[in-house]
């Protein structure tokens, strides 16, 4: 590891290639002095004399012999230099590609003793804790740029288990006492010299958690502009239906009584009778209209009968006017202490489902119901809205010219809930939406 430490990047040919060389030399002047030694001594003169006496057992020949040998270890030797040199450029290769993926890596990588204790760091992981230099970091501990050390003790167990710890969000502490958001995975290994030390990967992603917290507060005040938004034009309607009821309807009506009023007491007038006939006509027509008015701005049965009554008489409305059409409704559970706003929007969620039907769906057949589904004492149960046609429904990925669908939309994810719609053309419609009753009631 000492080249990856410490050592400026060199090859590793440049590594072995000064040893190799200087291993050659010391053989070729061994080999020379020997030479030298011997022509100055008479050593194989000396040799003769000594074995001369014991030809009998071929001791003359040792000396080939044993050159043989020599040759045979010297060969030996340079094979198994080769392939040690070999194994050593294959491992400082691999040496300095890891080398290159530690320190250049964009994500910020620490390598630590057993105990914490930073050995190694690149400029990404200084960069991201504060440091001018990955140097400062060595000897600090890991410990320290824990938000919250307890998370580092119970790190430490895992690691020291065998185990691997990745944390899609962990909090740590700059050198300026700022904290970051980061993605993370600890390891523990054993380093080249067989001593276990732990490998830390963080990549930054404060911007965009800052970014996701920015965008969940954006939905949040957009749902509570859209929830107050309904509310003021349920109570526009509201207000908008009392005055027509209370000034227009009241008007109305005397306009007709005093119009029977004459038409009774003309009997000998017909041109009389036929006036007051005509306005009878118009008044009764005029107070169908703002009857009909009321009914589409505030529905009265919703506040006179509750939401499960006005539903089914809105149903019965509607199934006078398509006879065709079969129609049931199903209500299960408490229905009849909900808020407001959650009537309102079961309601319209009906309404407008049914409205769809008679304009597109060219259907045979609807279904309609409403459950409360009981809870915890934590989350206080849901309702949930269904409804189904055999129509011939649409594919839901094409843009639609109408807003319905929209509204009903957004009227649900205002209070918290959920919808779905299904359709396929020729498989008809259905619509899924359940609303939380926590906070509702």
């Amino acid at each position: 590891m000492s080249v990856f430490r410490n050592d400026p990047q060199r090859s590793p040919a440049s590594v072995i290639q000064p040893s190799l060389r200087r291993d050659l030399l010391v053989v070729g002047a061994a080999t020379l002095l020997t030479f030298v030694l011997s022509s100055a001594l008479q050593l194989n003169e000396w040799i003769e004399s000594l074995t001369g006496p014991h030809e009998a057992y071929q001791v003359d020949e040792l000396p080939l012999t044993v050159l043989a040998m020599a040759t045979g270890l010297a060969w030996f030797s340079w094979r198994r230099s080769k392939q040690v040199m070999e194994q050593v450029a294959l491992r400082l290769a691999s040496e300095e590609q890891y080398r290159m993926l530690f320190m250049e890596n964009l994500a910020g990588n620490l390598l630590a003793s057993i105990d914490g204790k930073i050995k190694l760091a690149n400029p990404a992981a200084a960069r991201l804790l504060g440091f001018d230099s990955a140097e400062e970091m060595n000897g600090r501990s890991l410990e320290e740029f824990y938000l919250d050390p307890e998370f580092w003790a119970t790190h430490c167990k895992t690691l020291l288990g065998g185990g691997k710890v990745e944390l899609p969000l962990l909090q740590l502490r700059r050198r300026d006492g700022q904290v970051v958001h980061a993605a993370a995975k600890l390891s523990a290994r054993l380093s080249p010299a067989r001593e276990p030390e732990l490998h830390m990967y963080v990549a930054d992603i404060t911007a965009v958690t800052t970014m996701q917290a920015e965008l969940a507060n954006a939905l949040e005040e957009n749902r509570r502009l859209s929830q107050r938004s309904m509310q003021v034009q349920e109570e526009e309607r509201r207000n908008l239906a009392r005055e027509l009821h209370d000034e227009l309807g009241q008007s109305l009506n005397a306009i007709k009584v005093d119009a029977v009023a004459i038409r009774d007491r003309s009997d000998n007038a017909a041109e009389v009778r036929r006036g007051a006939k005509a306005i009878i006509e118009v008044s009764g027509q005029v107070y169908d209209v703002v009857r009909s008015l009321m009914q589409r701005l505030r529905p009265v049965a919703l506040d006179e009968l509750g939401l499960r009554s006005a539903v089914e008489y809105g149903m019965e409305q509607w199934r006078r006017r398509h006879p065709a059409v079969r129609c049931r409704f199903v209500a299960e559970g408490e229905l009849d202490n909900l808020s407001e706003q959650l009537n309102i929007t079961l309601y319209r969620l009906a309404q407008e489902c049914l409205t769809n039907v008679a304009k597109h769906a060219q259907a045979t057949s609807v279904a309609i119901s409403l459950v409360r589904a009981s809870g915890s004492e934590q989350n206080g149960g849901e309702v949930r809205f269904s409804f189904e046609d055999d129509g011939r429904g649409f594919d839901p990925g094409q843009r639609r010219q109408g807003l319905g669908l929209v509204g009903l939309r957004e009227r649900v994810e205002a209070l918290g809930g959920n919808f779905d719609l299904q359709s396929a053309p020729g498989q008809g419609v259905r619509v899924r939406a359940s609303i939380p009753l926590k906070g509702q009631q």
